[in-house]
């Protein structure tokens, strides 16, 4: 006998919650790519790296306008409001998530091998470890049984990761120019905002609009 948790694909709200968890694991790929461009890029590779992100980033997008287009494409079903809601909220979270990407990707590119120094350098790379592990944590959490509170350890531990890499780039010395403790930040601020829509998404796919933690 099959003793694998239940799919909870079908207990989600809607059509369009119960396309998230693919869409999650697309959005971690996309973002690993990246990542990868600023560390990778340039090196030996059977495919191209800068072309595999485009590819990644594409597609991602193309997934979240189909898996919401059916509710959100005619006119407002009143019978079924709440699902064009949360259609809504996921559009918006998941198109929020691929501009951040977006944008992880064109820093990477920016910089091409220059690489930052440390201890920023390792505080970048932490983050950059932890929010794809993140989003593959909140797939698992609305495929198998799982309570959303667990991934508010995860979100807490991003949040910390942001707040020491601040500090280092405001202590740094002149092993960090200003135009490396800019493209830090920037990518500091995009991780930690990745964190808080995948969180903000799992709840919205579990339980519709009004269940997902708000930034300030």
């Amino acid at each position: 006998m099959d003793q694998r948790a239940p799919d909870r694909a079908g207990t989600l709200v809607g059509q369009a919650a119960g396309r998230v968890p693919a869409l999650l694991l697309k959005a971690r790929d996309a973002l690993r790519e990246a990542s990868r461009l600023g560390v990778t890029r340039g090196a030996a590779e059977a495919d191209d790296p800068p072309a595999r992100f485009v590819r990644n980033l594409t597609s991602l997008r193309r997934e979240a306008e189909d898996a919401t287009s059916s509710a959100l494409g005619g006119a407002p079903d009143e019978a079924d409001r709440r699902s064009v809601l949360t259609a809504l909220y996921v559009r918006a979270d998941m198109g929020r998530i691929a501009v951040l990407i977006e944008q992880v990707g064109d820093i990477a590119l920016g910089r091409g091998a220059r690489p930052f120094a440390e201890p920023v350098a390792a505080h970048v790379r932490e983050l950059a470890a932890a929010c794809p592990t993140l989003m593959a944590q909140a797939h698992d959490v609305l495929r198998s049984p799982g309570p959303p509170s667990l991934l508010d350890q995860g979100l807490a531990d991003i949040a910390d990761r942001q707040r020491h890499l601040s500090h280092a780039l405001l202590t740094g010395g002149p092993d960090c120019p200003t135009r490396d403790a800019v493209d830090a930040a920037v990518l500091g601020r995009c991780y930690e905002e990745c964190a808080w829509r995948t969180v903000a998404l799992t709840r919205v796919a579990l339980h519709g609009p009004g269940a997902a933690p708000r930034r300030p």
